[in-house]
């Protein structure tokens, strides 16, 4: 059991964040019993944890403090009030935090005191505020205790991506469409996904819907002077769909859009779900970019994460892809899937490299509440976060030596060592629509069940968020309430802007 007592201050969540980097998904009550106090809980094995701040009208003063039966430890931090103090307040609150339990474990992370998702957010940050790109690592280190490789990461992106998502034009956006239908679950997934075989009732109604929302929301934007830079069908797996479907949900998006985007993404994520025929309607309706993600080349470890397919559909699909005339696909892998050591990554990256593939996106594993694996293995069952950490470090050097660069990275929580997500590509294949919705400089207006709108209002860096129903039956029978909601916050921020 761990308890934390908050001394002067309420910043719960940003110390339960750090201490969760170091004990994993745990409880953590909130405790009113003074340290004083505190033997009679110790002596059961517990953790005993203090986060105190004092306030003067010149300085903070933050001290935190881990104790356990037979130790004791303390780290006291100090800053100077300036700018906004809620904001220097709750970074000293997990500063301090961080720098105890890397005392009391003997370990640091990669990614230091960070626990948002978007690192390189912070780097574009400093670069709009006119900090030389050269003092930039070192201020990530300064501040956040981030690693020098991880720091000198964060700004080689900033610098890949800022061609794409600067200057700003708040009359240009990207799309999301989701399709919340699989072939079945992957057991690490926790996206909106419905084995389409359960829910096949519900896919012609669900498109219906779907389409509507298209064409009603396309109207206004069209009307508003607003084009459209990037779309991206997502899921959920698209290509579950049939390719009569598919042909008419892409027909109704190029009308609705007028075919004038810079990039065109639909996932084909899954191998057994890909078809000449519907490679052939994608191709054919200005799709410009497709993943065909195999997660891993082993048999063995597919069958255990529930896949449906083996490598052999992987390099059948992909070899499909090209004869019709793709000449940009992605592929994604997962490091840390259980039973896999560096020997199965190893594999898997000889395979990609044969299949010469533009891009590459590398997820590290991480254990989601809504996925069967949450529920299925037990902390031991994964790999132990050293051997992930290293898989890591061989995947870049492979895809380096692949001619393909990082370009853009995001972060999760409850990630193996606290690591990363990060896409690389060849040059002149990044993709636009991952920077953008992971950099949120631009609008993107998503369609579907559990599509989240995002509407950047730049003036005033804020970004106003607009929810559709998750569940595909209710989104189905309030697809009019849900329309004008989205209409109606629209309306809102544009006046705003």
């Amino acid at each position: 059991m761990i308890e934390i007592r908050l001394l002067n201050h309420d910043y719960y969540n940003e110390a339960a964040d750090i201490i969760r980097m170091y004990f994993g998904k745990c409880e953590i009550l909130r405790s009113e019993r003074a340290l004083a106090d505190s033997q009679s809980f110790l002596q059961d094995n517990n953790v005993y944890i203090t986060s105190r701040l004092d306030i003067t009208d010149k300085n903070i003063i933050c001290t935190s403090t881990f104790q356990e039966l037979q130790r004791k430890e303390e780290v006291r931090l100090e800053s100077g009030i300036e700018g906004d103090n809620n904001k220097v307040l709750k970074h000293l609150v997990k500063k301090s935090m961080y720098k105890l339990l890397a005392t009391v474990f003997g370990k640091e992370y990669p990614w230091g005191m960070l626990t948002g998702i978007r690192p390189v957010k912070i780097v574009h940050e400093l670069m709009n505020n006119a900090v030389p790109v050269t003092d930039i690592p070192d201020k990530l280190i300064e501040e956040y205790l981030i690693s020098r490789d991880r720091a000198e990461l964060a700004v080689e992106i900033a610098g890949i991506e800022r061609p794409f998502i600067y200057p700003y034009n708040n009359k240009v956006i990207s799309i999301y469409i989701g399709i919340p239908f699989c072939p079945s679950r992957c057991g690490y997934c926790s996206f909106t996904s419905n084995s389409i075989n359960v829910y096949r009732e519900y896919v012609e109604p669900y498109l219906i819907s779907l389409m509507e929302e298209i064409r009603r929301v396309s109207e206004f934007l069209s009307i508003k002077g607003f084009r459209v830079q990037t779309i991206y069908i997502g899921g959920g797996t698209p290509t579950a769909l049939n390719e009569q479907q598919l042909e008419r949900l892409i027909k109704c998006i190029n009308q609705s859009f007028g075919r004038q985007e810079e990039e065109f993404t639909c996932e084909a994520g899954r191998p057994d779900s890909i078809t000449i025929e519907k490679l052939h309607v994608l191709h054919e309706n200005n799709i410009s970019r497709i993943s065909i993600n195999p997660q891993t080349m082993n048999d063995a470890t597919l069958r255990r994460i529930g896949r449906g397919h083996d490598t052999g559909q992987v390099l059948e699909s992909f070899m499909l892809a090209r004869s019709v005339g793709f000449n940009n696909i992605n592929m994604d892998i997962i490091l840390g899937l259980p039973g896999e050591t560096l020997t199965e990554l190893i594999h898997t990256l000889g395979e990609i490299k044969k299949l010469d593939p533009e891009s590459v996106t590398v997820h590290t594993m991480s254990l989601k509440r809504a996925s069967v694996f949450n529920e299925k293995y037990t902390e031991g069952a994964l790999h132990k976060d050293e051997n992930v950490s290293g898989m890591m470090e061989y995947t870049k050097e492979f895809l380096k030596s692949m001619d393909m660069h990082p370009y853009y990275l995001y972060r999760q929580k409850h990630m193996a060592q606290n690591l990363e997500n990060i896409g690389f590509s060849k040059k002149g294949f990044e993709c636009i629509y991952n920077m953008q919705i992971i950099e949120e400089r631009q609008t993107i207006a998503a369609f579907g069940a559990d599509a989240v709108t995002k509407i950047v209002i730049n003036s005033q860096n804020r970004i106003e968020r607009q929810h559709n129903i998750k569940d595909i039956k209710l989104y189905i029978e309030n697809t009019e309430s849900m329309i004008r909601k989205k209409l109606d916050v629209l309306k809102q921020t544009l006046l705003e802007e």
